[in-house]
């Protein structure tokens, strides 16, 4: 009786190890001509890098809140005059549209400011919470910003004037002149959404423009697949 316990618990195991193996291993890619709108960028071996951050709440915000739950992730700026407010806009319907279909749940959705100098914890707050009260915004050093979003493959840059009224380019990492707050400037930056699984991993991302209605498809096949 004991050496057929030991047989079935060993069995178990085995089964388990291979499929915890083929999950870890499995690449995804028969996925992607099912999708409509979304691209699948899963890649095990390039997790994200830890980064710290503080949320609107001026609370920790780090890559365990990227965990035990799927993410749709942007990066944002306040001052954006168009594609921010409109990305914010598709995701209060997204959200919408799945609470009504009732199959899927909808992801937290994380909004990452590229402008962390303008956006405070407390001036993402009042701006997310106008989209949406569960939205999440995220400020704190532009370092470690800078660093988050290299793989995720984003880019911004700094629009700033001269005095004679000429447009400055401004790459990330150049020195903001000091009257620039004062005088205001414009980002100009990517504008994709990012799906990140229950691991805190990027796993898919959808390009502008968005379509809710394809973007609901495409996340619940997503999440019934992984």
């Amino acid at each position: 009786m004991l050496k057929k316990t030991l047989i079935v618990i060993v069995a178990i195991a085995v089964v388990a190890a291979f499929f915890l193996y083929s999950k870890s291993n499995r690449d995804y890619k028969d996925l992607g001509p099912q999708l409509k709108v979304s691209h699948i960028l899963y890649n095990p071996n390039k997790p994200l890098p830890s980064f710290s951050l503080v949320d609107q709440d001026n609370q920790l915000f780090n890559n365990d809140n990227l965990k035990d739950g799927w993410t749709l992730l942007l990066f944002i700026y306040t001052h954006c005059p168009d594609i921010c407010p409109t990305e914010l806009l598709d995701m209060s319907a997204l959200k919408n549209l799945m609470i009504k279909d009732k199959t899927t749940s909808m992801p937290k959705v994380v909004a990452i400011t590229f402008d962390p100098l303008r956006d405070t914890p407390e001036v993402l707050k009042e701006y997310v919470r106008h989209f949406d009260k569960d939205f999440i915004g995220v400020s704190g050093k532009q370092a470690q910003i800078d660093q988050l979003i290299k793989p995720f493959g984003a880019y911004y840059e700094r629009v700033i004037y001269d005095e004679k009224g000429k447009s400055v380019i401004l790459k990330a990492n150049d020195k903001l002149p000091e009257s620039a707050l004062q005088d205001g400037y414009v980002i100009n930056h990517t504008a994709w959404i990012y799906l990140i699984n229950p691991e805190g991993q990027i796993f898919a991302g959808f390009p502008s423009p968005h379509n809710p209605n394809q973007m609901a498809d495409d996340i619940k096949l997503i999440m019934n697949q992984f």
